[in-house]
C-alpha cells in the first residue's frame, strides 16, 4: 500500500493545472473580461475576475470563468436583472450564449472550450447585500489575500476528495460542499489531512467551523448538521446549503480515507449494479415523466419537493419507503425512484384501541371503527382491537391513483404538476427494461459505495 504523501502527491498531479493551462485560461479571462468591459453605461461600476480561476483554487480539466458585472446600487431590482442579461448577452454576441438562472438571471457562454458565466451584482458595502451575488467579489477578494500557494494546492485536494464522493457543489442538484466552503475549511484547519482529522471527529457538540472568533449567542441562531461562518458576512451559515446526507458521506469518507489511505478516494468511479443486488429491483417503484424545459435549479427543487411528499404519501398509505431518490437530464425527462419494504400489503391490518379503563376513548374508537372493522375484541392488555380492510394494498396502484386524481393536494410543486399529469409512467424495476435515465438512478439508489461501507 502507498504511503500517505505519494498518495497525496499523485493524487495533486491530477488535480493541480499546469503552467501551460494557467497561461491558456488566463489569455481567454483577459479577453473575454476585456469584452464585457467594452459594453458602455453609466450603471455599471465595474467588471472583475470572481470564482476558483480568479482565486487559483481550480481544478485542472475543471475550471469555469465567473465574470462579476458591478451595477450601480441605485439601480432597481427589475432594471438589475434586464441589464444584467443584456450586458452578458451583447458582450458575448459572438459565441453561443445560454440564460441561466439562480436567484437571478445571467449569462453563460463557451469560449475557447471554456465555460464563461458573466453575473451581474450590485455595488455594494459589506454587509449591505441587496442580490445574492453581492457578496461573491468580497469572497473572492478574501481568499486571495489569506490563502498561499500551498494551501491552494490543499484546497484543490479536498474539491477531488469531495467531487469523487459525489458530494461537491452547492447546486440544489447536489446539496453539497460549495468551492468557496472548501477554501474556508482549509483556512481554517490548514491543511488537506487535517480537515479529514476534524471532519472525522465531528459530532453535535463540535460542528460549528468559524475562522474569526464568535460570539456564542450569534451561533446559536444557525440549525443545520454542520454550522459554517462565512467570514465576509457572520450572519450567513454556509453549512446550510449541505444536506445530512452529504455532511455524513463526508464524515465517513474522511474516516475510512485516513485509516487506510487510497487513490481510489480521489477518483469518481462509475457505479455498477452487482448481482447480489437484483432481488431489490422487485421492491422499486418507478415514476418516469417528461416536463418543459426549465432552469437546472428550478427543475431540481421542484423535483426533490414533489419525490418527498410522494415519499410521505407512501408512508402515509403503509408502504415503508426504505429510500427514494429523484433523476433528470435537465433537458425534458426526469424520474423518482422509490425503493419500497413491500409492495404488496397484506389485505387487512390491526388496529389496536384504548385500554377500556378510558370510557370516552374506548366508545369513540369503537364508533369510528364500527363501519369498516371485520372483527372487535379486548385483547390481553384489556384494550380495544380490531380487524379493518386496507383502502390501498398496492403501491404501484396506489400512486396510479394519487398521481391521476389527488396530485394537487399532496404537496407536489404547481409548476410541475402539469408536466406530470400529461403523461406519466408507474411500473415496478422488474416489470420492463429500464431507461439510460432511471438505471442511473437505480444504481444510485441500491449500491454502497466501497470506499466506505
Amino acid at each position: 500500500m502507498k504511503d500517505f504523501s505519494s498518495i497525496i502527491a499523485q493524487a495533486l498531479d491530477q488535480c493541480e493545472p499546469s503552467p501551460e493551462d494557467v497561461k491558456y485560461l488566463t489569455k481567454i479571462a483577459i479577453e473575454t473580461k476585456a469584452l464585457v468591459s467594452h459594453y458602455r453605461s453609466p450603471k455599471v461600476v465595474d467588471v472583475v475576475l470572481g470564482g476558483s480561476f480568479a482565486k487559483g483554487t481550480w481544478l485542472k480539466d475543471e475550471v469555469d470563468i465567473d465574470i462579476f458585472v458591478k451595477i450601480d446600487n441605485s439601480v432597481s431590482d427589475k432594471e438589475f436583472e434586464q441589464l444584467g442579461k443584456e450586458i452578458g448577452l451583447q458582450s458575448l454576441k459572438g459565441y453561443k450564449t445560454f440564460l441561466r438562472y439562480s436567484d437571478h438571471p445571467y449569462v453563460e457562454a463557451i469560449v475557447s472550450g471554456v465555460r464563461v458565466n458573466i453575473v451581474p451584482c450590485y455595488n455594494v458595502q459589506k454587509g449591505k447585500w441587496r442580490s445574492a451575488a453581492d457578496r461573491s467579489p468580497f469572497h473572492t477578494d478574501y481568499i486571495k489575500k489569506n490563502l498561499d500557494d500551498e494551501k491552494r494546492n490543499h484546497v484543490r485536494l479536498l474539491k477531488r476528495f469531495l467531487k469523487s464522493m459525489g458530494v461537491y457543489g452547492a447546486d440544489i442538484a447536489t446539496e453539497g460542499f460549495s468551492g468557496y466552503v472548501a477554501e474556508i475549511i482549509i483556512l481554517k484547519y490548514g491543511s488537506f489531512e487535517s480537515v479529514l482529522q476534524a471532519m472525522s471527529c465531528i459530532g453535535p457538540e463540535n460542528n460549528v467551523i468559524s475562522i474569526d472568533s464568535q460570539d456564542g449567542s450569534a451561533l446559536k441562531k444557525f440549525e443545520s448538521q454542520v454550522i459554517i461562518i462565512d467570514p465576509i458576512d457572520h450572519n450567513r451559515n454556509l453549512g446550510t446549503a449541505i444536506s445530512s446526507e452529504s455532511i455524513g458521506k463526508f464524515v465517513l469518507a474522511a474516516r475510512a480515507f485516513l485509516e487506510k489511505p487510497s487513490f481510489d478516494f480521489f477518483v469518481k468511479k462509475e457505479k455498477r449494479v452487482y448481482d447480489q443486488y437484483n432481488e431489490l429491483y422487485p421492491n422499486l417503484v418507478i415514476v418516469e415523466f417528461s416536463y418543459k424545459k426549465r432552469s437546472p435549479d428550478v427543475i431540481w427543487g421542484q423535483l426533490k419537493r414533489s419525490v418527498n411528499a410522494i415519499s410521505k404519501q407512501l408512508c402515509l398509505a403503509n408502504f415503508k419507503v426504505v429510500r427514494s431518490i429523484t433523476v433528470t437530464d435537465e433537458e425534458k425527462n426526469a424520474a423518482f425512484v422509490f425503493l419500497i419494504e413491500s409492495i404488496k400489503l397484506p389485505a387487512f391490518t390491526q388496529k389496536i384501541g384504548p385500554n377500556i379503563f378510558m370510557k370516552e376513548e374506548t366508545a369513540n374508537f369503537i364508533l369510528k371503527s364500527q363501519k369498516r372493522s371485520l372483527i372487535t375484541w379486548v385483547d390481553k392488555e384489556m384494550r380495544v382491537s380490531t380487524v379493518i380492510p386496507r383502502t390501498n394494498t398496492n403501491a404501484v396502484d396506489f400512486l396510479k391513483l394519487l398521481l391521476t386524481n389527488k396530485i394537487e393536494n399532496i404537496g407536489i410543486p404547481k409548476g410541475l404538476i402539469g408536466d406530470i399529469q400529461r403523461l406519466f409512467r408507474i411500473y415496478s424495476g422488474d416489470d420492463q427494461k429500464l431507461s439510460e435515465i432511471v438505471k442511473e438512478a437505480v444504481e444510485d439508489i441500491i449500491t454502497s459505495d466501497p470506499l466506505i461501507f
